[in-house]
């Protein structure tokens, strides 16, 4: 299923750039900080990580791309030596962003990769494990730039145990053009 929802994301963003006129192509590379929302928010702490964007420029307002990156959770609570429970999400987004200037709106999906991870030690025994999902996700997001510093806000969904999850995003980056 993951293979299949991935070739869709890419068929759909070469076909635009295959027939859209050709503009700037930026690699734009940032600093995340995610703030769980909801159920999630209850068992996890504010999240940190980085993710890259590559973007294509359609027309003078528009560019489609690819974000990367990843973004890791720590419990709220002081589980104690030794002990941790962690969770790391990979995402993969087709996008399109909209300038109005200087701000943009820019809606993101595709699918996270969910890792968590588990270790518990003590009184002579010593527990520790992994395990990971793939899952449909989404993001929306805004805007602005000042110069080559993108400074932007948005709301990112993932399903984690079958139930979705989601995750205020602020972040931080800085635009290459290439």
């Amino acid at each position: 299923m993951k293979k299949l929802v991935l070739s869709g994301l890419l068929t759909a963003v070469f076909s635009i750039t295959t027939y859209a006129q050709k503009g700037a192509i930026q690699l734009n590379g940032g600093i995340d900080i995610g703030l769980p929302i909801g159920n999630f928010g209850e068992g996890y702490g504010l999240g940190f990580g980085g993710t890259v964007k590559g973007l294509y420029g359609i027309n003078d307002e528009g560019q489609v791309g690819l974000t990367l990156g990843y973004i890791h959770f720590g419990t709220k609570e002081d589980l104690g030596d030794g002990n941790s429970v962690s969770l790391g999400v990979i995402p993969i987004l087709a996008l399109y962003r909209h300038s109005f200037g200087k701000l943009y709106v820019e809606p993101q999906i595709g699918f996270s990769s969910i890792r968590s991870k588990v270790n518990f030690s003590g009184a002579g025994f010593n527990f520790g494990g992994s395990a990971s999902s793939t899952s449909f996700s989404f993001a929306a997001g805004v805007g602005y730039m000042l110069g080559n510093i993108d400074l932007s806000a948005r709301y990112q969904s993932f399903s984690q145990g079958g139930s979705g999850a989601g995750f205020a995003g602020l972040r931080v980056a800085y635009n290459f053009s290439l």
